[in-house]
């Protein structure tokens, strides 16, 4: 028998079909040729699902494909629809389904439909069932089991498990929910001009991962993100002359038919986006290969357009939404409280509010706060408190329900602060994120993914508590969904009959007992920042402090890359969070190399007494980057070569040199090495580097060269004389006289 992989996916769908009840369609015969078979391609899609809210009178329509995977044709193949009469009791029962645990759990078997021809290795043919809900006999309102399977001669070679909700003849009161809608990512840049890679440039694309966000989120047919339909100007409709103005009509949505949304942003990210629509920036080759290298090597691009289209739609979207941010780089507020870093939240607090403002031109609610992974104790909650908030976006983890509540509680939930006056904890259903982040964009995820989300709230909605409830539906921060997916979960949260789409604003703690327990410190712990990467970033921190101590004006080029290497983000990017704060520390490290002494070539001293020039570089080409330097010099040998008095400190414009004129004294003959380096104000060197200078004192003062000269005179003198009877003798024989000699 040749079988395909199992398939263990959540698949959220509707109805449970009998034979006898379910009109069905065959599967059609497949179109394409046979295709080389991928055995990681998933044999047993399901396409759609529908309708969302199942009622007695609707008809369920499944919809999918089924792929032959293996190296042979299958000559036996049925799809068949198996299901409970029984729903789920738990909302934990969900996942378990889903997860692929409880065999047995849709006993009861549906129709077939049978593939009329063989299917050959890699081909693919489509199926649909039908039914009508209402003949299934199913239980009232509720979320059954469901599954379709792939049989061959009658045994499973494939499965997919999913979820029914089910409306029944009425659904329970509806359950109140407010999205919160992340536009985050994990810090893309080392310095402020060098980016990690290119994908925030594929993400911020009218198909990229941030794009896709933007779009959907903001619910508005008219946002473009395509640099080119942008850049083109739209061309005003002429109204006609007869019609009757319509001045409540808008290219954007009618708010009546927008789902509420508060947007959750990290202006880092922003920040990062920003710089690259600004102008040129770099791009490294290979992060993970540059090393220990403090200028790894990197490549020049250009301004990106699809940045500034998307900064634009960005503005344009929230200028009048709900806005609530993080500060700067979503900073791990609780490490760097305990590592006794409260003055980088501080800055982070001030500078995630000046970049907000300076890409969007809006400013976040302050009230609110967005603690790192929904976890908080005693001193985030205080940190942030300090800083206006009132209102926590908490994970229901670390605020779960108390052992007596068999129910989901209110989001809404009281909240001690210090002070005076509480807090109030929103708490975020951790099974709604869940499902919201399943996998969506490979075949067939997106219908999955789509019923867990509606199975989610119809079992809340379902729990019949006889009070009204809110929930908090909040995607990961890292969201990357299949845009039919996520737009079909904000309009299910209006379309459904036991849900209604509300605003954050109006989440508030229930009367009564409280619901859920207080948070603990204990899981705010265990998920820092460990030890190792702070040490790391305190490191940097300390090359910081030394550079900025050379800059004339008051200025920290470099917090902002601290405060990103400082970001939780790096709490789920093991991976890359230690090579970007390396990285960060070599362009600190970079930044001082380029205030530097140029290497000379040997020197050598004609006399006692002789002067050096001493360049000195400023290399950094930032307008504000003016330094103010001491230059030190000793000789190796003091008794040989003494340094005298010279101009020590010295202040050099951005690519600018100077040049310092050292005199020195030999009183020995012989080489000398002099060692030279830069310190800031303080006496404390640049550079754990010396330049080092060789001089070589030959000994000849002024006296010797005078006597040397008289020796040279008297020799000139002696010597001339001679030289002259020698040429007369060489004429004389020349021209045929006498040479000279005896008389004869």
């Amino acid at each position: 028998m040749r079988r395909f992989a199992h398939l263990g996916a959540v698949v959220a769908t509707t109805a449970v079909l009998i034979p006898a009840l379910a009109a069905f369609s065959p599967v059609q015969t497949p179109s394409a040729a046979p295709a080389e078979a991928d055995p990681d391609e998933a044999p047993l899609v399901i396409d759609a699902i529908t309708p969302q809210a199942v009622k007695p009178d609707s008809t369920l329509r499944i919809t999918g494909e089924i792929t032959n995977t293996t190296d042979s044709a299958l000559d036996d193949l049925t799809i068949r629809f198996r299901y409970s009469g029984y729903p789920f009791h738990e909302r934990a029962q969900l996942a378990e389904f889903g997860d692929g645990e409880g065999a047995g759990q849709t006993p009861a078997r549906g129709p077939s439909v049978d593939v009329d021809t063989p299917l050959e290795p890699g081909e693919t043919a489509a199926f649909t069932l039908k039914v009508k809900a209402g003949k299934l006999g199913l239980d009232g309102f509720g979320v059954y089991p469901m599954a379709v399977e792939a049989l061959e001669g009658g045994s499973e070679v494939a499965a997919v498990r999913s979820y029914l909700p089910y409306e029944g003849e009425k659904a329970p009161s509806p359950v109140d929910l407010a999205w919160v809608w992340p536009l985050m990512d994990y810090p893309r840049r080392t310095d402020d001009d060098t980016f990690l890679s290119t994908d925030l440039s594929a993400s911020v694309g009218p198909d990229g991962r941030l794009g896709r966000l933007l779009s959907i989120g903001a619910q508005d047919d008219s946002l473009t993100l395509d640099p080119d339909e942008a850049a083109e100007p739209e061309e005003a409709a002429e109204p006609e002359e007869d019609s009757a103005q319509d001045t409540t009509s808008a290219p954007r949505s009618d708010d009546a038919d927008r789902t509420p949304v508060t947007w959750a942003v990290d202006p880092g990210l922003l920040s990062d986006i920003e710089r690259l629509a600004s102008g040129p920036h770099q791009v490294l080759e290979d992060p993970s290969a540059a090393g220990d290298a403090l200028e790894p090597p990197a490549q020049a691009h250009e301004a990106d357009p699809a940045a500034r289209v998307w900064l634009d739609g960005a503005a344009s979207a929230l200028e009048d939404e709900h806005v609530i941010a993080t500060p700067y780089a979503d900073p791990d507020v609780s490490a760097l409280l305990a590592a006794d870093l409260g003055a980088d939240l501080d800055a982070s607090v001030a500078l995630g509010r000046d970049a907000l403002a300076s890409a969007l031109g809006i400013e976040a609610d302050g009230a609110y706060a967005l603690p790192p992974g929904g976890l908080v104790d005693k001193a985030t909650l205080d940190f942030y408190a300090e800083q206006g908030a009132t209102r926590f976006l908490i994970s229901d983890a670390q605020m779960p329900r108390q052992p007596w509540v068999e129910h989901t509680p209110d989001a809404g939930a009281e909240l001690p602060l210090a002070g005076p006056g509480e807090g109030t904890a929103l708490v975020v259903d951790g099974g709604i994120t869940e499902a919201l982040g399943r996998p969506s964009r490979d075949p067939g995820e997106a219908a999955l993914a789509r019923q867990r989300f509606i199975a989610e709230t119809a079992m809340i909605s379902g729990e019949h508590t006889g009070g009204d409830r809110t929930v908090i539906a909040m995607p990961p921060t890292t969201w990357n969904p299949d845009p039919d997916f996520a737009r079909s979960a904000l309009t299910a949260s209006e379309d459904l009959p036991w849900v209604n789409a509300v605003e954050l604003g109006d989440v508030e703690p229930p009367s009564g007992d409280p619901e859920r327990r207080e948070p603990s410190g204990g899981a705010v712990k265990k998920a820092r920042l460990d030890g190792g990467h702070l040490d790391e970033v305190k490191d940097i921190r300390g090359s910081v402090r030394l550079f900025n101590s050379i800059l004339v004006e008051d200025v920290d080029p470099f917090r902002p890359a601290v405060l990103r290497a400082e970001s939780a983000a790096w709490r789920e990017e093991e991976n890359r969070g230690p090579v970007s704060v390396r990285l960060v520390g070599n362009a600190v490290q970079a930044g001082l190399g380029k205030v530097r002494i140029i290497p000379t070539e040997p020197v050598t001293l004609a006399s006692k007494t002789g002067t050096i020039g001493v360049i000195i570089a400023n290399d950094l080409d930032d307008e504000d980057l003016a330094v103010q330097v001491k230059l030190s010099l000793f000789s190796e040998n003091p008794e040989r070569l003494s340094i005298d008095d010279y101009t020590d400190e010295m202040e050099i414009r951005p690519g600018r040199k100077t040049t310092v004129y050292v005199p020195l004294n030999a009183r020995i003959n012989g080489r000398t090495m002099l060692y030279l380096s830069l310190q800031n104000s303080m006496g404390e060197p640049i550079s754990s580097e010396e330049t080092l200078t060789s001089v070589n004192a030959t000994g000849l003062g002024n006296q010797a060269m005078i006597i040397s000269g008289i020796g040279a005179l008297v020799l000139v003198v002696a010597l001339t004389p001679r030289a002259l009877r020698k040429w007369v003798r060489k004429r004389a024989a020349a021209q045929g006289g006498p040479t000279g000699g005896e008389d004869g």
